[in-house]
């Protein structure tokens, strides 16, 4: 067993209030397990805390930092946007972390109708957030935290977007109480002083950046600070982290995809982190950026070959609006008329002629129903993130190169 460099989370046990005519409606055998009291994690506080971290696990971090920096210059120099179809890839991952799946395609309608799947929208509540945190500049902080999960929850059509919680939350077990849960995070009263407990841990210029990183990601979902999309908000501060860092200023490296591939390894270090090694949840960042970074590159080879395959069908005179469309769709994979028009500030009837023309190229397919409305997705980038999105697609590009 790995030496643990911190103290174990604690405990502290707290009144369990039971609504004696609930009680009555539940099975006798779910009665006898609710106590008038249970255990709420009580965490180590982490600002001013060190990682010490095995020689080896530095000399890799040392050269995933330099291949991460040549990958993300390469993205400046494409012509279309490569970081926005990783963001998806990302996104999607994130959500399949928690058991929410859906197509490329729904999500991508789901950014321009409402009337899409419930999950299609819940992980385009997940790209939202992503965009959010990534816009957003300097320093983490409680507002950048609230407005990252608010464009989360928001599009699952729920009213707790960007609010702490104020009540107890745990993991596992059963929904009638904590008792029995696998774990109960720290008590809602103590949610704020912890999350500027990680915010003065995540603001510190003395602590290598992957590390930093992977303990505020594990403190955050140690904390649970809302009701939901925790996971998915931790997630997403990973992202953050590492922007503020330096160590991605362009790219978006698919993270949870990484994270996905070995899903048992990411919860039982989380599970570790808790009691006392940091080190598991830095080793578990460093093997998923590793992985990312192999994704990343098989995307980008067949998003490259996509795009030039594309450029090769047109025939129209350079300069046409028809080669501004490629680097939209990177952005975004499914569109209408009206979003082409808006975005490339061309004449409704110039869109349409331009969708047209593409669909004429292959580049576009028309989708959608006369309730619905039409709308048109590019199955040359739609097929890619499909592959780059689904966990076997992830293990066979990581075993054979795709």
């Amino acid at each position: 067993m790995a030496q643990m460099q911190w103290p174990a989370i604690g405990s502290e046990m707290l009144p369990w209030d039971r609504d004696v005519d609930e009680l009555q409606l539940l099975p006798k055998s779910a009665r006898r397990k609710i106590r008038s009291t249970y255990d709420a994690a009580v965490p180590l506080k982490i600002a001013e805390r060190t990682i010490v971290l095995p020689s080896a696990l530095t000399a890799r971090i040392s050269e995933l930092l330099v291949s991460i920096a040549r990958f993300d210059a390469e993205q400046a120099r494409r012509g279309y946007d490569l970081p926005a179809l990783l963001l998806r890839s990302e996104s999607s991952a994130s959500s399949q972390i928690e058991r929410l799946t859906s197509s490329v395609r729904n999500v991508a309608l789901a950014e321009l109708c409402e009337d899409a799947p419930q999950n299609a929208r819940l992980i385009a509540g997940n790209v939202a957030a992503m965009r959010e945190a990534l816009a957003s500049e300097g320093d983490l902080s409680l507002d950048m935290i609230l407005d990252v999960h608010r464009s989360l929850i928001n599009w699952s059509g729920e009213s707790f977007g960007g609010e702490l919680r104020q009540e107890q939350v745990w993991v596992g077990g059963t929904a009638y109480s904590p008792h029995g849960a696998q774990y109960v995070p720290p008590a809602w009263s103590r949610v704020e002083e912890y999350l500027a407990d990680i915010i003065a841990f995540a603001n510190r210029d003395d602590i290598d950046p992957i590390a930093q990183a992977a303990v505020v990601h594990a403190q955050f979902e140690t904390v649970h600070p809302f009701i939901d999309g925790n996971g998915r908000t931790g997630r997403t501060l990973l992202h953050k982290m590492l922007r503020r860092a330096g160590v991605l200023s362009c790219v978006t490296l698919p993270v949870s995809a990484g994270l996905l591939h070995n899903i048992d390894s990411y919860m039982e270090s989380l599970a570790v982190y808790q009691q006392g090694d940091p080190v598991a949840v830095v080793e578990q960042l460093v093997d998923a950026l590793e992985l990312a970074l192999v994704v990343g590159r098989l995307v980008a080879m067949r998003i490259d070959a996509v795009m030039e395959e594309w450029s090769q069908r047109f025939t129209e005179r350079k300069g046409s609006s028809i080669y501004r469309l490629p680097p939209l769709l990177a952005v975004q994979p499914v569109v209408s008329t009206a979003y082409v028009a808006e975005r490339l500030d061309i004449t409704p009837r110039a869109s349409q002629n331009l969708v047209n023309r593409a669909c004429e190229y292959g580049v576009l397919r028309p989708i959608g129903n006369r309730h619905r409305g039409t709308y048109y997705q590019a199955d040359g980038l739609i097929d890619v993130l499909e592959e780059a999105s689904s966990l076997p697609s992830i293990r066979r590009m990581v075993s054979t190169g795709w």
